[in-house]
């Protein structure tokens, strides 16, 4: 019998529905899991551009600049436009000390503790009979509660000194160092003021401002000016405008992104080539979008897009309008008006708690989070996958006891029906002998 063949032909037809059942139920699962995996990556990508535009004072932005390198700027966002002459008359410093001469930095000076003092701040040292300069220095710069006293050796001609710089500037704060023992006196009581800790003097348009500090905030309102040179000749010029530039890139960014979106979703819910077509979070998701592109946001003067010259087109996409007419500007002039002169309503209406990037950016988060609808939907998928991968295996256990079984029993029948065919041949050959003995 053709054994091989019967028990091809049989197991063919036991496992190819199934197999093709399997085949078509992965590859539909795995087609949607690309389909929802591309989904989720536009959403976060659109996010991604959206929370720029939620952003605190994302367009409040200034161009602020100093004239020259005496001094360094930089504001919050919110300064007034305008120039103004800075100079600078005295920087802030810290207190020097330079101690008495000593032998060397091996020499020892006395048990005791050593107090330091600027201000309100201040820390001790406790010094033993048997440390020499270097250790009371290493004990100086390790001491946990130092507030910026730095030790240091120098070895002289006229003898070795122990240095301290205070780290604390200003009058106010000028380092003073004392000791419970006279052998210490010559680091301390017995120090020499090697440079005085002084105030930073500037002038702001012939204002005089002291400070503790060289870093002088909001003196103009909401910058910071910090000093780094005395000025030798002329002023330095701060000016401060508005980065109108900065406000149209984010826009720009927001149009172009949103409309890279619709065409991915378009292509994710193409009813004949889509990955996800006729799939309603691809329609409930844009619809969402758009409804928050067109609404009004109570927050902001502007109110909504529209009036900030950005509008939907016949195709769904976003962009600058072209409309206008004798009692509306064109989209342009609406967008570069309210960049120049109420640039603060544009941040408003992007990123207020009701705002169109604010309110975005939480669509999103309902379906990109990790507990959002796309990510339960991969979820889902992947465990349908893991259920067919675990069918799969099992299918192709039952499929080998088939074919065991089929090979036991064809064995069995084809040992049976050559067991009858050799009872036939012998049956034959008798009566062939009998018959031939009776005609004899």
């Amino acid at each position: 019998m053709p054994l091989n063949a019967l028990v091809e032909g049989l197991l063919n037809a036991e496992a190819i529905p199934t197999e093709n059942r399997l085949n078509t139920q992965e590859q539909t699962l795995e087609l949607e899991l690309s389909g929802v995996g591309s989904f989720k990556s536009a959403l976060s990508s659109f996010q991604t551009t959206v929370d720029k535009l939620a952003a605190e004072n994302a367009f409040n932005k200034q161009s602020i600049t100093a004239s020259n390198d005496n001094i360094s700027v930089t504001s919050n966002g919110f300064a007034s436009n305008g120039e103004f002459a800075v100079n600078v008359q005295q920087l802030a410093t810290g207190t020097q000390l330079k101690s008495s001469a000593i032998a060397s930095s091996s020499t020892t000076l006395g048990a005791g503790t050593l107090s330091f003092n600027a201000g309100s701040n201040n820390f001790n040292v406790a010094i033993d009979a048997s440390d020499d300069l270097s250790a009371i220095r290493d004990k100086i710069n390790a001491n946990a509660d130092n507030f910026g006293v730095t030790a240091n050796i120098i070895n002289a001609d006229s003898g070795t000194f122990l240095i301290l710089n205070s780290t604390e500037t200003g009058t106010a704060n000028s380092l003073t160092v004392t000791s419970s023992d006279p052998g210490l006196a010559a680091i301390s009581t017995n120090n020499t003021v090697a440079r005085a800790a002084q105030d930073a003097v500037i002038t702001i348009d012939g204002n005089t401002i002291t400070n503790s500090t060289n870093e002088f905030k909001n003196i103009i309102e909401d910058v910071t000016i910090t000093a780094n040179k005395v000025t030798d000749t002329e002023n330095s010029i701060i000016s401060i405008a508005q980065d109108t530039e900065n406000g149209r890139e984010l826009i720009d960014e927001f149009v172009s992104s949103y409309n890279a979106l619709a065409d991915q979703l378009t292509g994710l819910g193409a009813p004949r080539l889509g990955r996800l077509a006729f799939d309603p979070n691809v329609r409930q998701v844009r619809q969402q979008i758009n409804d928050v592109l067109l609404n009004t946001v109570s927050e902001s003067n502007l109110g909504n897009l529209q009036n900030l010259g950005i509008e939907l087109n016949d195709d769904g996409k976003l962009e600058v309008s072209r409309f206008s007419s004798e009692n509306i500007p064109t989209g342009e002039q609406r967008l570069s008006n309210a960049l120049s002169n109420n640039l603060e309503e544009v941040g408003k209406l992007f990123a207020s708690s009701k705002g169109v990037g604010t309110r975005i950016s939480s669509i999103i988060d309902n379906y990109v989070d990790s507990d959002g609808i796309l990510s339960q939907r991969e979820t889902s998928i992947n465990s349908q996958l893991s259920d067919l991968s675990e069918e799969r295996a099992a299918f192709a256990e039952r499929l080998a006891d088939y074919e065991a079984r089929l090979i036991a029993q064809f064995t069995a029948l084809d040992s049976a029906v050559a067991g009858f065919n050799s009872t036939r041949d012998f049956v034959s050959n008798a009566l062939r002998t009998t018959s031939g003995g009776g005609d004899n």
